[in-house]
Order: structure tokens, then sequence, then C-alpha cells
């Protein structure tokens, strides 16, 4: 199914790491033992998110894309960031807005994705920039509310609900662009 040169390239063996950290940024954020536990927490997710660009650009860069790592890059994105927003909605409540989205975003992508290719044998290409934009702010604020820990503060509602508008209209122009290839003849 896919080589072992595709299986231990540098680009998936990220992937495969960035997947890793998601069960360490929980114990850390968790960690009531310590005093720098959510520090500990930022750190995983800078470098879970270094992590994700250098997977990306190594691959392009390197001309390493492969089958498998299409695969597994966006599942260790969405892992995360799914997993981030559920850990980060006990102390900022309005993260469940985040994750409802993420959940009707990824399962319209999913659903009606799978939905026209089986029809029309079309997909959607690769993360679109509204996409890249509003997961990349998605994470930098997440680190700063993780860094910093500023529950119930203007400055934390005011980050929350920006990249809650960030990913609405990413998730609008991933509908739109369904639709259209739907309406494609």
């Amino acid at each position: 199914m896919f080589t072992k040169k595709e299986i231990f390239s540098i680009p998936n063996i990220l992937c495969y790491f960035r997947i890793l950290l998601v069960p360490v940024f929980l114990w850390a954020y968790f960690d009531l033992q310590s005093d720098k536990g959510h520090l500990v927490a930022a750190g995983v997710l800078v470098l879970s998110s270094l992590s994700d660009f250098l997977d990306g650009f190594i691959a392009r860069k390197c001309h390493m894309i492969t089958e498998l790592g299409k695969l597994i890059d966006p599942v260790a994105d969405k892992l995360t960031q799914f997993v981030v927003a559920c850990t980060l909605m006990y102390t900022y409540p309005a993260y469940a807005w985040l994750v409802a989205i993420i959940v009707l975003k990824d399962g319209m992508l999913l659903f009606v994705g799978y939905y026209i290719y089986r029809k029309k044998d079309k997909h959607l290409s690769q993360a679109q920039m509204p996409g890249k934009v509003a997961t990349a702010v998605f994470f930098i604020v997440s680190i700063i509310l993780v860094a910093f820990y500023i529950p119930g503060t203007m400055i934390s509602s005011i980050l929350i609900y920006s990249t809650l508008i960030l990913m609405i209209i990413a998730m609008i122009y991933y509908g739109h662009g369904l639709y259209r290839l739907y309406r494609e003849n």
C-alpha cells in the first residue's frame, strides 16, 4: 500500500510527531500539580504549529509530497485543532462555539465533499487561503490564551470571537466551493 520511503519520509514523521503531541498537550494543560503546566502546554502548541509548518514546507520544497502525507497531515491538523478547542472550552466557555464551527465545517467538507466526489468524481483542492488564515489565527490565539491564562477578560473574548468570525468565513468559503463543484456539469 505505502512504501517504506513514503511511511518514513521526514514530512510524514513530523505528522506522526504532531499526533503524538496531542496527549502531551492534554497532560500539560490539565497538570494541576504544576504552576507551569499552562506554559508547557503553550510550548507544546508552538512545537506542534512549527512541525505543521515544517512538514508542509519540506514536502513542497524537497518534492516529498506523498499520498500518505495527503491523508495524515489533515488528520493531524484536525485532531490537534479539535482537541485544543475542546480542552480550552473548559477554561474559556466561548470555545464551545469554535468546537461547533469546527465540527460543522469539517463535517460539511467530509460528507458533502464525499457525496460530490461519488456523484461527479470531483473534489476540492487542498486547503484554501481563508482556511489557512483561520487555522493559523486559531493556533496563535490558543497559544496566547493557554500561555497567559486570562479567562473572563475582554481581551480573551475579543480574541476568541475574532477567531470565530474567521472560522465562519472559512466555512462559508468552503461551502461555496462545494456548491460550485456540485453545480458544475
